[in-house]
């Protein structure tokens, strides 16, 4: 399965501190930790999500900023008036909710990874919606309340979300609300349209090869209509698929970016 997500076993919940020993683990229960457990050692990150364990290696996106394997875009600011965050397909909507944190409302960067070389080259590999200008102490997928899911197989893969469009994207919820309003009405007027085709399409297009490292029309900064705030979208990596959303932490427990990863370093 793409974007370091490993296995999925039946494990116990355990938890990881700041500043432990690499290769040690030791117990802690803040809230964000609950759950998890962070190798230093290996660069691997042990969830529980209902009873299994998924592991995933954070190794791809350590020092992301830092890394020459990609060009780093901003692709503009996000802004966020309830703090609620949403990252999933914005044409596939079913997993258009919000994390299970808050962060204060406020306006925040975008950046998109372009690859650079071989077969990842053109193609947005990470896109992170970064709320410190520092690198994360400590890795979690960062999951939607369960409330908030109905089947089970959803709350099993809590943390992954389905791509179908081709297509990712940042929001606040309140704007992803209004946004998936705007497509109702859009139908309703056009039974037989297709939204991207008609109202999307034309942002993309106007977008093409920007940035350079760009391979074609990746990203949009789109203001629905009547809608509080903006949706970032980008391509994801150029495929569909399942793709995890991983919180960054700082060792005080403050957030310090969402991540969504396309990267097909472990298929």
């Amino acid at each position: 399965m793409r974007n370091c997500f490993l296995l999925l076993i039946v494990a116990c919940s355990c938890w990881f501190s700041c500043g432990t020993p690499a290769g040690n683990e030791e117990t802690v229960s803040p809230a964000y930790r609950t759950g998890v457990i962070q190798d230093t050692t290996s660069l691997q990150i042990s969830q529980d999500i209902e009873g299994d364990t998924v592991s995933f290696s954070y190794a791809g996106f350590r020092y992301l900023k830092h890394n020459k394997n990609y060009y780093r875009f901003f692709a503009g600011e996000l802004e966020l008036t309830t703090g609620r965050v949403v990252c999933t397909d914005p044409l596939y909507r079913e997993f258009g909710l919000p994390q299970d944190w808050l962060v204060a409302p406020g306006r925040y960067p975008v950046y998109l990874y372009f690859g650079l070389d071989g077969g990842e080259a053109g193609s947005v590999i990470y896109a992170e919606l970064l709320f410190r200008d520092e690198e994360p102490a400590f890795w979690r997928l960062s999951t939607i309340p369960n409330f908030m899911l109905s089947e089970k197989a959803e709350k099993r893969l809590n943390g992954l979300y389905p791509v179908e469009t081709g297509l990712s994207c940042f929001a606040d919820f309140e704007t992803f609300k209004r946004y998936e309003e705007g497509i109702r009405q859009f139908e309703k007027v056009h039974p037989e349209g297709n939204y991207y085709d008609s109202v999307l399409a034309p942002y993309f297009a106007a977008n093409r090869n920007i940035p350079a490292a760009a391979g074609g029309e990746d990203w949009i900064n789109f203001k629905p209509i009547k809608a509080p705030g903006n949706i970032i979208m980008f391509s994801s990596g150029g495929s569909d698929g399942l793709y995890g959303r991983f919180a960054g932490y700082d060792c005080n427990g403050n957030l310090v970016k969402l991540l969504t990863s396309f990267s097909m370093e472990d298929e």
